[in-house]
């Protein structure tokens, strides 16, 4: 198990990042998972903030391991294509932080309505996503959640199976916020997934 390493939301330890620095030093963690800093979400970071989040990562010895993206966070009805370029923007400031991973979602779902209707915008959009970061050489990252459509393991499976290239993140917190069996999701879920 010595292989495990841990990074972590620093950004639940404090907004600045030489809090989120310290907090991850004086706690053994490896490295970020990069969401906000100062508030601010990673994707809406400039060139030269993340120049200077990437110099006091490495002068500290820590990593970057992923981007704690909000990309998928959008309501099905609405137009993909700005988001689309916002993750597009998100990875040409990783080229800059130089992050493995980026974790994404697949869109939330109306209420009380059946998720399998939007299952084919959703497949579509999440290969659009991989396809657009083929050549970055990141690990793209589907990440379960209460009331997109990948809230349920069986609609995980389906988007892990139909998305060529894209990998799992399993939360098992919100796996129960959704009333699925967590050992349930693992055993059908444990081949593909990169981290938790």
């Amino acid at each position: 198990m010595s292989n495990i390493k841990i990074y972590a939301f620093a950004d639940e330890a404090g907004q600045d990042l030489n809090t989120q620095i310290s907090a991850m030093k004086r706690t053994g963690i490896d490295g970020l998972e990069i969401r906000a800093i100062n508030g601010m979400n990673v994707k809406d970071i400039s060139n030269y903030r993340a120049k200077e989040i990437k110099k006091a990562m490495d002068d500290n010895g820590l990593e970057i391991w992923s981007l704690g993206s909000p990309m998928g966070k959008i309501s099905i009805k609405d137009n993909f294509y700005p988001h689309l370029d916002n993750y597009r923007r998100l990875l040409e400031i990783n080229e800059i932080l130089g992050a493995k991973a980026i974790r994404l979602f697949s869109f939330y779902m109306p209420k009380d309505e059946d998720p399998t209707i939007y299952r084919d915008e959703v497949i579509e959009r999440l290969n659009k996503f991989v396809e657009v970061a083929k050549d970055s050489g990141i690990l793209v990252c589907h990440e379960n959640e209460k009331g997109i459509y990948g809230d349920n393991a069986q609609r995980c499976l389906d988007i892990i199976e139909n998305v060529k290239g894209l990998h799992g993140i399993f939360d098992p917190a919100n796996f129960i916020q959704c009333n699925q069996d967590t050992m349930e999701a693992w055993e059908m879920l444990k081949e593909h997934i990169s981290y938790m």
